[in-house]
């Protein structure tokens, strides 16, 4: 950034407001969102597997491996980040392999987004093959070729070589000799998890909104056979898969899409040759640490969205919440109700004592 900055040697930023409110929103992300995608998603893992109709469908596939990266992406980030920093917490060989999993976790994350916006864009045009596209095996299969890509992909930083420094301004930085291929590494991942990606979800959003009706009026007129309650029923369970999965996607372009322009004005600079003056360099940094926060709120943010946009899970969340309150109201009058066994011997207690208590008098008589 330095090379954007008009007057270079003006610019004191370590004392500044925006300074400070940069490394507050960073503990924020760091501390906070982790506990929160660890709540969200769980609460969605427990749903899914407690139901039998999303846990057999496709949508619960790419739900289920959003919720696990999702939450590895903010778990290894804290981590690395505790690495990095704290007295106690420090391991050289860690860094390597914390960079590693934070790098294969937000590649899946916002992979397995790019699969599902492909799979419900294929649905939207093609309905006579939507059970070609739609299936748990093939959603599964999709799943597992991703995750071997992206972890031969992201295998590459592992030989860096890490300086071995007990200096926390120095952890976990690459050697002098290897600072450039670390850097065109970033500039591999930069691509990998935000310019591409996100281009293939608007694209494939805009084919999606812009034909649904289209694709709306013909599913309708194929649907016209001696099932077709039967049929209905699919449709409709579809249709709120879709518009729920268009949702996150949706949610995905609105979280990235800041965060990719800062990522572009940090790499190529203002338009027309721009600088930046020092109060200008002030306010990119506010904004970008404010982007930033918002693309990682992208990986605590989906248990929300579901139970918004989709019924089905959310009424599952609710049974769900139900059975639990049950239960619990179950337990505590099991524990405040005696049982018949208790009280008899509580009767046959009660009735020895008053006896031993009368042969006591008639002895003293």
């Amino acid at each position: 950034m330095n090379q954007f900055i008009c007057q270079e040697n003006v610019i004191t930023f370590d004392n500044t407001v925006a300074y400070e409110f940069s490394n507050t929103v960073s503990s924020l992300s760091i501390y906070i969102l982790p506990i929160l995608a660890l709540t969200g998603n769980t609460l969605t893992l427990l749903v899914i597997f407690t139901n039998s109709h999303l846990n057999r469908s496709s949508f619960a596939v790419y739900v289920k491996c959003l919720a696990i990266s999702d939450t590895s992406v903010l778990v290894f980030k804290f981590l690395s980040y505790q690495n990095k920093t704290s007295k106690h917490f420090y391991f050289p060989s860690f860094c390597t392999i914390l960079i590693f999993f934070t790098e294969a976790s937000v590649l899946l994350s916002i992979w397995t987004i790019v699969a599902i916006t492909i799979e419900r864009t294929f649905v939207v045009l093609l309905p006579l093959h939507q059970k070609k596209f739609v299936s748990a095996y093939r959603a599964r299969m999709t799943i597992l070729i991703l995750t071997s890509i992206i972890l031969i992909f992201s295998a590459r930083v592992l030989i860096i070589p890490i300086d071995q420094s007990e200096n926390v301004g120095l952890r976990c930085r690459s050697k002098t000799d290897w600072i450039l291929y670390r850097k065109k590494n970033m500039t591999i991942t930069e691509f990998g998890y935000c310019y591409i990606p996100l281009t293939i979800v608007i694209i494939g959003n805009l084919l999606t909104s812009c034909t649904v009706k289209r694709a709306f009026l013909r599913r309708h007129a194929l649907i016209e056979t001696r099932n077709f309650q039967q049929k209905r029923q699919v449709k409709c369970h579809e249709n709120q898969l879709t518009l729920m999965l268009l949702i996150v996607t949706l949610v995905f372009i609105v979280d990235f899409v800041p965060f990719t322009i800062m990522n572009i004005i940090a790499r190529w600079g203002l338009p027309f040759n721009l600088c930046f003056t020092g109060k200008a360099f002030e306010i990119y940094t506010v904004v970008r640490s404010l982007c930033e926060l918002l693309k990682d709120l992208n990986f605590c943010t989906n248990f929300v969205i579901y139970c918004l946009s989709g019924r089905r899970f959310r009424y599952a969340f609710y049974s769900l919440y139900k059975c639990h309150r049950h239960q619990l109201s179950l337990n505590s009058d099991q524990k405040r109700i005696p049982t018949y066994n208790t009280v008899k011997t509580d009767l046959q207690q009660k009735s020895g004592n008053s006896s031993t208590k009368a042969n006591v008098k008639e002895a003293e008589l």
